[in-house]
């Protein structure tokens, strides 16, 4: 199989796949395993430490099922997976305020998806990229029958929204952690604008053809595009190596808030470009639209209503009484990117008065957004 750009880290995530099958199977008989994410088109990231292959991030797979397996259950396979990887198996999101450790934070991400709904699949980038990953046991034939996806526009919003969050998280963690997160958010905006104009293509190494092509229609700067190609490199072959770290993560954080102005801008119709303006245009209008692909309906838009309410239970799991949030319709996912694109760029008190429709405890903002963030992020909704 071909997980990397490199023959001698493939071998190494194989001796690996082999050991996740193996723990899979002891709980679950699904029809197919699917290496998904980036070394599901190899593409994975990777850096040699004392002459040993670390994959990096985590090992996205997909469990094809004809009966839908439990959250909780997925959760505890994926952590016996990552300790008989000898991977401590935490996400970064969860555990935002501990130093990023490549090996700590390191974790194998069980996902699932049952036959009779890849039949009628979500408008994803998750399931458009599912069609073209490897099978790494069972029916290769079932990815075939995943009928062609057009992936939503909020999912290109979704992405970068994740950006800021790491964004956050990493401006005062490890040099490895800000050179990571630097790097995805030059190839994650690239994902990010080629979906929003139905552009995009699995395979970084196939993206930024598109991008230059797409540079000729949407006049896209050739410093960004410069950029990500220095970024996809890093990924591809350099282990996330950046020469100057802070300067590369200033400048990508700038280009993904340049990029996300353009698309919020041109997806509600705003004018003005000031973010402050801007987050108050999203509040009045993206809800109304956000999960119109999703939900397949413009007249369901209130049934967001139903993710407050997951979200209020997910905060009592982690010892947060967000009451609030059961007296607004407005996803409260969709709340806190508005806090974190605020906090983000420089609008800290307007950021805190988003951060309030949820919350009372705003101190210390910076904390409080990336607690509530994750509460929410890590829900996997999608």
């Amino acid at each position: 199989m071909k997980y990397t750009e490199s023959k001698e880290a493939d071998n190494k995530i194989q001796k690996d796949v082999e050991i996740i099958k193996k723990i899979i199977i002891k709980y679950e008989k699904p029809e197919t395993i699917v290496m998904f994410g980036g070394f599901g088109h190899g593409g994975g990231s990777f850096i040699k430490k004392e002459e040993e292959i670390l994959p990096l991030n985590d090992y996205d797979i997909y469990l094809i099922t004809k009966k839908p397996i439990s959250g909780e259950k997925l959760e505890k396979i994926g952590e016996e997976c990552s300790r008989a990887l000898h991977r401590g198996g935490l996400e970064i999101v969860e555990y935002y305020n501990q130093k990023y450790d490549e090996n700590k934070f390191f974790h194998v991400d069980l996902h699932n998806i049952t036959l009779k709904k890849l039949k009628k699949p979500l408008p994803l980038q998750r399931i458009y990229d599912l069609k073209t990953s490897i099978v790494i046991l069972g029916n290769k034939n079932i990815l075939r029958k995943i009928p062609e996806v057009k992936i939503s526009k909020s999912d290109a919003l979704r992405m970068l929204f994740n950006k800021l969050d790491h964004f956050a998280i990493a401006e005062s963690n490890s040099n490895l952690l800000k050179s990571i997160y630097a790097v995805k958010g030059f190839t994650d905006s690239c994902s990010s604008l080629l979906i929003y104009y139905g552009e995009y293509t699995s395979k970084y190494q196939d993206r930024i053809k598109k991008l230059e092509t797409l540079s000729k229609i949407k006049q896209i700067p050739k410093e960004y595009i410069d950029l990500v190609k220095i970024a996809t490199n890093a990924k591809l072959k350099e282990g996330y190596f950046i020469k100057d770290v802070d300067e590369f993560f200033l400048k990508s954080k700038k280009w993904v808030g340049w990029i996300l102005k353009i698309m919020i801008k041109e997806h509600l119709n705003i004018k003005s470009n000031n973010w402050k303006i801007i987050c108050q245009k999203m509040y009045s209008k993206l809800p109304y639209i956000y999960f119109n692909d999703y939900l397949k309906s413009k007249y369901l838009f209130l049934g967001q209503y139903y993710l407050n309410l997951r979200f209020f239970l997910s905060g009592l799991r982690k010892r947060e009484f967000l009451i609030k949030s059961l007296f607004r319709w407005r996803d409260a996912g969709l709340i806190i990117a508005m806090a974190l694109i605020l906090y983000s760029f420089g609008e800290k008190k307007e950021a805190e008065k988003y951060l309030r429709k949820l919350t009372d405890k705003t101190f210390p903002l910076k904390q409080r957004i990336l607690k509530i963030y994750s509460i929410y992020y890590l829900q996997k909704l999608v």
